[in-house]
C-alpha cells in the first residue's frame, strides 16, 4: 500500500472547505444572476464558462468557434480520441513531406446557400491563418490552393505529421470568406450575435448530414457556482464544465442529471527554471516530491479527475504516464531542499483569480511546501493577465490547466516546452531563457518528435521529452481533468466528448 503523508490532524477536511466555499459561493449569486431563461422558446439553453460573443473573432462573425455548431472543421476529432476523422474532407493524403491533399465532400453548402468547393475553401482558410496566425499548423496564408474543383492542397512550412489533426483544432473552422455574420456549413444558423448577449440559433434544415432536433441558445455564465445554481433551479437546460464542488449536489437535485469526463487536459504547477529563486534543480524537484496528487484529487476535487503522473493526459496517445510512478515523498523532498541553494526567501505562487479550487489547491500545496521548509506566498492574478505573467517569467511558480482541444496534441508539448514555443519565446528571445523549456538537447527531442510521421518514434520522442521535465523538476503534475455536465432531466444528450469543446449538439434532443 501506498505511504503518504496525511494532513495534521487539526487540518479542515479539503473536501469540507470545498463544499462550503461552493455553498457560500451559490448563496453569493443566489437571485441575482440577472439571465433569464426564455419561457416562451422550446430551444434548449446552454450554459457555457465564457461569452460566446467576447473577444476578437471577427474571422468567425464574432461567435467563438468553441461548442458553437456554426463552423465545421475539415477532419475531426473523436470522441475516444482515436484516429482523426473525416467531416468536411472525406480523405487526404501526403504528396511529399510538405504537400498534402485533401479531397472535399460533395454536396455541402453554407449557410448562405454557397457551395463548398476547394477555392472557397482555400480562401476560407488563408482568410483565418492571415486574421489569427496559429503557429503549431504550420500554415501561411498562402498554404492553401485548389487542385481542382473539389480537391484542396495544402503546402506546410516544414514536414508536419500532425497536419489532419491541427485542421480539426476549432481554429480551422470555415467560416466564408465573405460574410460578416457567423456563415458556415455546420447542423445549426446562428440568428442573433450581439455583443455580451445569448446566441439563439436556428436548425440548418439542409446540412449535410443528420439534422439537429431542437433549437439552442448559448449563454455566457462565467462564474461556475452561477452556472451549477441555474441549473439547480431550472434556469437553464445544460451546464458546460461545473465546478467539481458542486456535483455531489447536484447529482442529488431532483430533476438534474450530471456526468463527467476525462478530457486530454492536466492541472499542474510550473516552476520557473530561470528566475533566481527556482533556478537551483534540487529545490525544484524537492517541491515535486512535496506535493500528493493522490491526496488533491480525493479531497479537494471529490474525487472527479485522476492523480496525474506525468505533465500530458494518459488519454493523449503519447503521455508517459504509465512509465512514471506517483512523486509524492516528503523524506526525499525535505532532503533535497537541504541540499539545494535555497535560503528562505518567498516564492510567489501566481493563480488565475477567482478560481476557487486553484486557490484549495494551491493553499495544500503552500502547506505542504512549509512542511518542508519552503516559504510560498499565493497571488491572484486577473485571469487576462495570468498568462502574460506566466510567459513574462514573473512568478517563481504557476498553476496552469493546459491540454488539446483538436485531435493532434503534439503542439501541446511544442508550447509548453520547447525555446521557441509560446510559453518560453518572449524570454528565450529577448533574454535567451524563457520559463520552463529544459533546453536544447529537449528542443531537440521536441524537433524529431514533431516532424516524425512514424507514430512509435514520434511517441517515444515526446515520452522521452516528459521524462526529462520531470527530472529536471520545472513541472508538477497534479490531475487530470475531469469535466462535469449536467443536464435538466427532460433533455437526452448530448453524447460526451473528451474535448467539450467539440461536443456533437447534434445528439441533443428534449
Amino acid at each position: 500500500m501506498r505511504e503518504r503523508t496525511h494532513p495534521d490532524e487539526m487540518e479542515l477536511s479539503r473536501r469540507t472547505l470545498l463544499s462550503a466555499t461552493a455553498g457560500s459561493s451559490i448563496a453569493a449569486v443566489a437571485g441575482c444572476t440577472g439571465i433569464s431563461a426564455d419561457s416562451e422558446t422550446d430551444a434548449v439553453r446552454i450554459s457555457l464558462g465564457s461569452e460566446p460573443t467576447s473577444g476578437d473573432w471577427g474571422a468567425y462573425g464574432g461567435v467563438v468557434p468553441y461548442y458553437t455548431p456554426f463552423q465545421e472543421t475539415l477532419t475531426a476529432a473523436p470522441p475516444s480520441l482515436g484516429e482523426v476523422e473525416p467531416q468536411l474532407a472525406t480523405e487526404w493524403a501526403t504528396v511529399d513531406e510538405t504537400t498534402w491533399r485533401f479531397t472535399l465532400r460533395e454536396g455541402v453548402t453554407f449557410h448562405d446557400d454557397t457551395e463548398l468547393t476547394a477555392s472557397v475553401a482555400a480562401e476560407s482558410l488563408s482568410a483565418l491563418i492571415e486574421a489569427r496566425p496559429i503557429g503549431f499548423t504550420r500554415f501561411t496564408p498562402d498554404s492553401f490552393s485548389a487542385a481542382d474543383e473539389y480537391t484542396l492542397e495544402i503546402e506546410t512550412t516544414q514536414p508536419e505529421p500532425a497536419t489532419p489533426g491541427n485542421l480539426a483544432h476549432p481554429l480551422m473552422s470555415l467560416q466564408h470568406p465573405d460574410a460578416d455574420d457567423p456563415v458556415g456549413t455546420g447542423p445549426y444558423v446562428a440568428e442573433t450575435v450581439e455583443n455580451g448577449e445569448p446566441v439563439e440559433t436556428s436548425i440548418n434544415e439542409e446540412y449535410w448530414s443528420d439534422p439537429a432536433s431542437v433549437e439552442l441558445i448559448f449563454e455566457g455564465v462565467v462564474d461556475p457556482q452561477t452556472r451549477s445554481l441555474r441549473l439547480e433551479d431550472g434556469e437553464t437546460d445544460v451546464g458546460i464544465d461545473l465546478p467539481h464542488g458542486s456535483y455531489s449536489q447536484l447529482e442529488d437535485t431532483s430533476g438534474v442529471t450530471v456526468r463527467t469526463e476525462t478530457e486530454p487536459r492536466t492541472g499542474m504547477v510550473m516552476i520557473n527554471k530561470y528566475r533566481e529563486a527556482t533556478s537551483d534543480r534540487k529545490l525544484r524537484r524537492g517541491l515535486l516530491y512535496a506535493v500528493d496528487q493522490y491526496e488533491i484529487v480525493e479531497e479537494l476535487l471529490d474525487g472527479i479527475g485522476e492523480p496525474a503522473h506525468a505533465p500530458f493526459s494518459k488519454v493523449i496517445s503519447w503521455s508517459a504516464h504509465d512509465e512514471l510512478p506517483p512523486h509524492t515523498d516528503m523524506e526525499r523532498a525535505e532532503e533535497l531542499v537541504e541540499a539545494s541553494s535555497y535560503d528562505g526567501e518567498s516564492l510567489r505562487f501566481i493563480i488565475a483569480g477567482g478560481e476557487n479550487e486553484q486557490r484549495l489547491i494551491a493553499e495544500e500545496i503552500q502547506r505542504r511546501c512549509g512542511q518542508i521548509g519552503v516559504d510560498i506566498e499565493i497571488e491572484e492574478v486577473e485571469p487576462a493577465a495570468f498568462f502574460t505573467e506566466y510567459r513574462e517569467g514573473q512568478s517563481d511558480l504557476a498553476f496552469v490547466e493546459l491540454g488539446s482541444i483538436n485531435g493532434a496534441a503534439d503542439y501541446l508539448v511544442y508550447v509548453m516546452y520547447h525555446s521557441e514555443g509560446g510559453d518560453n519565446r518572449g524570454q528565450f528571445e529577448s533574454e535567451g531563457t524563457g520559463v520552463v523549456n529544459p533546453g536544447e538537447e529537449v528542443d531537440e527531442l521536441i524537433d524529431r518528435g514533431d516532424t516524425a510521421f512514424d507514430r512509435e518514434q514520434k511517441a517515444e520522442a515526446y515520452r522521452e521529452v516528459q521524462r526529462r521535465v520531470m527530472e529536471d523538476g520545472v513541472t508538477i503534475p497534479i490531475y487530470y481533468k475531469k469535466y462535469v455536465l449536467g443536464t435538466r432531466e427532460d433533455i437526452d444528450g448530448p453524447d460526451l466528448h473528451a474535448i467539450p469543446h467539440m461536443t456533437d449538439w447534434t445528439t441533443l434532443s428534449r
